[in-house]
Parts: structure tokens; sequence; C-alpha cells
């Protein structure tokens, strides 16, 4: 539990949470909106391993304001990226958050590509890291005119 003022960081406008952090499973966002005011976070860098895409969500319901979004990986825990897309959560984020920039470090999937638009709608650049075999469907699904989400990318 992080145990300090909001006065401490009330500038900030960016956070990272490194490799080493430790993610607890309850009282991340209070102890973290402790520590400085989530509200004016303007790019979130989440490098470690545990930190779930359900934490992410739950982050994002108060960081309106981030356009920068750097992921080392994007793990779903025994949860489809469907449920995720159909969570009401989900549907508030993708409706409220500015981020326009995504970087994921990590080998990404078609699955996880398809949750990163449907929850990052206004994406406009997206920098990933996938597997061979992986390039075709998820250029063709990226580029698919029927594809709504994708209609601001304009760099990969």
């Amino acid at each position: 539990m992080i145990k300090i003022s909001i006065d401490n960081f009330p500038n900030a406008t960016k956070l990272t949470l490194c490799e080493t952090f430790e993610v607890p499973r309850d009282s991340i966002i209070i102890d973290l909106n402790h520590l400085l005011p989530l509200k004016q976070l303007t790019k979130l860098t989440i490098e470690c391993h545990h930190f779930s895409f359900e934490q992410l969500i739950e982050l994002l319901q108060f960081t309106h304001n981030i356009h920068v979004l750097k992921l080392d990986s994007i793990l779903l825990y025994r949860t489809y990226s469907v449920s995720i897309q159909q969570n009401e959560l989900s549907k508030l984020v993708s409706n409220m958050n500015t981020i326009t920039k995504v970087t994921i470090s990590k080998e990404i999937t078609l699955e996880k590509i398809q949750l990163l638009t449907t929850v990052f709608p206004r994406m406009e650049y997206l920098t990933i890291n996938l597997y061979k075999q992986d390039l075709q469907p998820i250029a063709r699904f990226l580029l698919s005119k029927s594809n709504n989400n994708t209609r601001y990318l304009s760099s990969l």
C-alpha cells in the first residue's frame, strides 16, 4: 500500500509502473490517486509483467486525459477479449478515453489487436511486435473498411 499524500506530485503528467512494481489486486487506484492526481496524467507506461488488461481498464476509468499508452504486454488472465469488450466498464472507458498513441512491446495476437481497437477507438498510432504468421490477419483486420474502430489509425 502506498501511504503518501497527494501533495507529493501535484503536477505529474506521466506515470511509469516499472517491471518490479507489485500489483496489489484491490487498492491500486486509490493508492495511486493519493500519490498523484490521476485525472491530469497524459502518458501511462506499464512495464510490469503482472498487470492485467482488466486492471488497466479499472485504472483508465480515472485517467481521462491519457494520450500515450505504452504496455509491456496485454495479459488476459482466464478472460476472453470478447467478454472484456462487452463489459460495461470497458464500454465506459472506450467512450471516454482520449488515447491516440499505443505501443505494445511484446508480441501480440489478432485477438488482442481486436480488443485494443475496441477499447481505444481514437487510436491514431499503433506500434506492435508480432509473429510473422500473425502479420497477414492483423493487417487484414486493421485495413478492413468494415472495421469502424480503426478509422483514425494513420500509422502502424
